[in-house]
């Protein structure tokens, strides 16, 4: 079974705080079906590279397809109150190997489309740096960001991206996946020249 971990991009989506917003036009040109997008390099389900925080880092096309696809778990990190950092302890018990994926279910997902969805727990520094002395090649979340979006802090995105650790953004459907179990995982975004990030499309899988 595939599992789609993905947003569909609709017209109007809560994007992050001063994001453009997005809108899909249908444009008259019968008899095709064509339409026009507006929508940011961050909309809905997306993945950041390193260029998002780094003006010298690599760009989401300076990303071989080998790295976007990974074997990986699901970590439960749910029951931490609105807007308060998820620490180290959140990795107590789990084998974390060099070149994994990552996905941190803060079960925020339920919020979606909603104010409370800005009110994410995120990863503390401690957290990011520890995953990025693992070595872990992604790190996804089912939130706006890895960092407080009502802060507005970055710690966790130096941390990750300053050592080329992708991040997986606006993940959803978490519940469909068993956490500490091995999935395969891909993260596969448009392949925009030189940009900071993309629109992705995520899905999971066990291997036989």
């Amino acid at each position: 079974m595939i599992h789609d971990l993905t947003r569909p991009i609709t017209s109007g989506m809560p994007v992050y705080p001063g994001d453009p917003p997005v809108q899909i036009t249908p444009l008259p040109s019968p008899p095709w079906q064509i339409s026009a997008l507006h929508l940011g390099s961050h909309s809905g389900t997306h993945l950041d590279a390193p260029r998002h925080r780094f003006a010298d880092g690599a760009g989401i096309d300076e990303i071989s397809p080998e790295r976007l696809i990974r074997p990986g778990m699901v970590i439960d990190a749910r029951g931490y109150p609105a807007n308060t950092p998820i620490g180290p302890e959140a990795l107590a018990g789990v084998a974390l190997q060099a070149g994994m994926a990552v996905v941190i279910r803060t079960g925020w997902e339920v919020y979606w489309g909603t104010d409370d969805y800005m009110r994410h727990p995120y990863l503390s520094a401690a957290l990011a740096q520890m995953l990025a002395g693992y070595g872990v090649a992604i790190v996804g979340i089912d939130a706006f960001s890895v960092d407080s979006t009502v802060d507005g802090n970055d710690a966790a995105h130096v941390a990750l991206l300053g050592n080329n650790i992708l991040i997986a953004e606006n993940l959803c459907n978490l519940a469909t996946l068993a956490c500490g179990t091995q999935y395969t995982f891909a993260f596969l975004p448009l392949l925009i020249r030189q940009a900071d990030g993309a629109p992705a499309r995520v899905v999971a899988w066990r291997e036989n």
